[in-house]
């Protein structure tokens, strides 16, 4: 199953805690993947959010 997403997290090498980059429409893993390597660097880990996992667990609703 191929998954597209809006907001992705990402941490690159070195780096203890994750950074965050959002598209305009949503994207695959892949496409997400390139445009860091273009823009900052090639990610140790990349893993979308969807909008219910997207806000610290305080601001969720319940």
């Amino acid at each position: 199953m191929i998954v597209k997403r809006r907001t992705w997290l990402y941490r690159l090498t070195g780096q203890a805690f994750a950074q965050l980059i959002s598209f305009s429409e949503p994207v695959t893993a892949t496409k997400a993947r390139e445009v860091l390597r273009r823009s900052v660097g090639d990610p140790l880990d990349l893993w979308g959010r969807d909008k219910s996992t997207a806000l610290p667990a305080t601001m969720r609703q319940r």
